[in-house]
């Protein structure tokens, strides 16, 4: 990176300033985008030792195999990348596309998915991105990680039980159902989100530095034409 580009570069990512809106800004908007609809499709099966009960009803550690999709590391990895105004922005998208466009949830689309036990976690990116985003923009240390990853994973599944509890109580579906899907989405899989959230988090610091020469070299001439 050259001399000019350096300085408003570093500012941007060591400095927490806001997120300017320029080309390069659009450019890795639309990439984080298509990073949350890439993240919903991927399933990662992670396989491992867990206190449970086996075939017999004995309770021990067995090995047990559960499906993961990353769609809340990708959600922090987009908050870090973007700041507050358009990680918000990103992720409001990738709603109104999922309604409107394309099925691009995990299991369809459109506006009949507001009665999916499955979208009051799809709602907690709402809740979740900005303070997540303002917390990773000005402390990109150990602290502020873990502070944003707990914060970010609770939040998106106390979102998403309670979604399902409603739709449970409006009879809108079964409680059979809200507990086999808490169950599924909010069981083991909250320690995922956290240990998963985390090691992403920790790349997504130079992934930064990286993604936003492109707004350096906008800031950049932005600064010289104000000279």
């Amino acid at each position: 990176m050259n001399k000019r580009l350096k300085e408003p570069v570093e500012d941007f990512i060591f400095k927490g300033e806001n997120t300017p809106l320029s080309l390069g800004t659009l450019v890795v908007c639309a990439l984080c985008l298509l990073i949350l609809i890439t993240a919903t499709f991927i399933q990662i099966d992670i396989t491992h030792l867990w206190l449970s009960k086996n075939e017999l009803g004995e309770l021990g550690l067995n090995t047990i195999n559960c499906p993961y999709i990353p769609q809340i590391p990708a959600v922090l990895f987009i908050a870090s990348i973007l700041g507050p105004r358009f990680s918000f922005l990103v992720v409001v998208l990738y709603l109104l596309i999922g309604f409107f466009v394309a099925p691009v949830f995990a299991l369809g689309g459109g506006i009949s998915y507001l009665k999916s036990g499955l979208f009051g976690y799809i709602l907690g990116f709402i809740f979740a991105i900005i303070p997540s985003a303002q917390i990773l923009q000005k402390n990109r240390n150990l602290k502020g990680i873990s502070l944003a990853t707990i914060l970010t994973v609770i939040t998106i599944h106390t979102c998403g039980i309670l979604y399902c509890t409603i739709l449970g109580v409006l009879k809108i579906v079964s409680f059979n159902y809200v507990i086999s899907a808490i169950q599924s989405l909010s069981g083991i899989k909250t320690l995922y989100d956290i240990i998963i959230s985390f090691i992403v988090l920790l790349f997504a610091i130079p992934a930064k530095q990286a993604l936003w020469i492109a707004m350096g070299t906008s800031n950049a001439n932005q600064k010289q034409k104000v000279k």
